[in-house]
């Protein structure tokens, strides 16, 4: 892998775009730096400046880079048949390119040819044993062909490969959910919050959780029961749409917020539902999680869940520049802490927001109301904030 490949494989986007436009500066066909380029133009969804790179590089041969890219363009634009038939020019001339194996098998499951998309899916794997991606794609089809105990195997060993791979904690965690193995899936995501400490998302995910295990299918059934009997009655479809993120159900909690909202009965609640099932989609739709939690503040004008979680959510999304969402972040959380100036959790979020921005001087303020709060010293929230407060303190 060339230095330029091994910045993208990294995740070092603005740097390998800066390293490659300097390479061009010096050489302006250099094969290398154009194919980047164009993996960075197709991430961007930017198609017709992506297209002219690869004709610049297929101007000095067709290559399997070339052809892979062909691919996924087509891939990206829903041109299935296309790029399965790109990705199978690019495994004869390399047999052995698990990116090609890995495509042809992503588009075979959206031809619902299961069997032949593990098939493919499995020789990426093989062929890419480091990708975590195609090892995490492996075990989630796994799951969906009611493979159960390959596919749990499988995001296990995700696990085990890569820590820090965020994904595969959910989906292990979600996948012994919904086969009612609630002890099971919040091992899981305490797990992954040891190897991720105060992860959003798996902090979320454990919260929901944890209230579920209290009696989890007496639970399930007497919410399914009570929403179906009152269908209009917003409190009870929140409380169902809640549990069933908990086993993982998203389509149908989407279905359900999406339904509520057509009647014209949409709440906080049901909004902050609905921006969890975006932010799990793959990839994220974080535009429609972000549009989601702000209609969740305008409908509840005196509540600070969604503008904390909209706060939360601000600060993970990926961004070039990091930290471009910053700004944003720091004014939610200061809209969260302005409605709820009691709660400890977004006085929390905005200290480490304004620490993040190096604004020290106003996060140790945050940190000195909310440890002024009648917390037990038990209480997490508490603790984080002492963490906090002793690193301020050494800034």
């Amino acid at each position: 892998m060339n230095p330029l490949e091994k910045l993208l494989a990294a995740g070092q986007l603005a740097k390998a775009h800066a390293e490659a436009k300097k390479v061009l500066a010096r050489q302006p066909a250099n094969r290398e730096a154009l194919v980047v380029l164009a993996k960075l133009s197709l991430l961007e969804g930017k198609f017709p400046q992506a297209e002219e790179l690869i004709a610049q590089v297929e101007a000095q041969g067709v290559t399997g880079d070339t052809l892979l890219l062909r691919a996924n363009i087509a891939a990206q634009q829903g041109q299935l048949d296309v790029a399965l038939k790109g990705y199978q020019q690019v495994m004869a001339k390399e047999p052995k390119r698990a990116e090609a194996h890995f495509g042809r098998g992503m588009m075979l499951i959206k031809q619902d040819k299961t069997e032949q998309a593990l098939e493919s899916l499995a020789r990426a794997v093989q062929f890419g044993p480091d990708n975590a991606v195609f090892r995490y794609r492996l075990g989630q089809v796994q799951l969906e062909a009611g493979k159960d105990e390959e596919g749990l195997a499988t995001l296990r060993q995700v696990i085990a490969q890569q820590p820090g791979f965020m994904p595969a904690y959910l989906s292990l965690s979600h996948a012994l959910a919904s086969r009612d193995d609630l002890p099971g899936a919040k091992r899981v995501l305490e797990q992954g919050l040891k190897a991720l400490p105060r992860h959003p998302r798996l902090l979320a995910s454990l919260t929901v959780l944890s209230m579920a295990l209290r009696d989890v299918n007496a639970s399930y059934k007497a919410a399914s029961a009570l929403a179906a009997q009152r269908p209009k009655d917003p409190d009870a479809q929140a409380n169902l749409a809640q549990l069933m993120l908990a086993r993982g159900q998203y389509p149908q909690v989407l279905h359900l917020c999406r339904t509520m909202d057509s009647l014209g009965l949409a709440t906080e609640a049901l909004k902050m539902a609905e921006a969890t099932c975006y932010e799990a989609q793959e990839p994220p739709a974080y535009d429609k999680a972000v549009e989601a939690y702000e209609a969740g503040m305008g409908l509840a004008p005196d509540g600070w869940r969604a503008a904390n979680n909209l706060g939360q959510l601000l600060l993970r999304i990926p961004s070039e520049p990091e930290g471009q969402h910053l700004p944003r972040a720091i004014t939610v959380l200061e809209e969260a802490v302005r409605r709820a100036p009691q709660r400890p959790e977004p006085l929390l979020n905005l200290a480490l927001a304004q620490s993040r921005a190096g604004q020290q001087a106003k996060a140790r303020e945050q940190v000195k109301k909310l440890l002024a709060l009648p917390l037990a010293e038990t209480d997490e929230v508490r603790q984080e904030a002492a963490r906090l407060e002793q690193a301020l303190a050494k800034a």
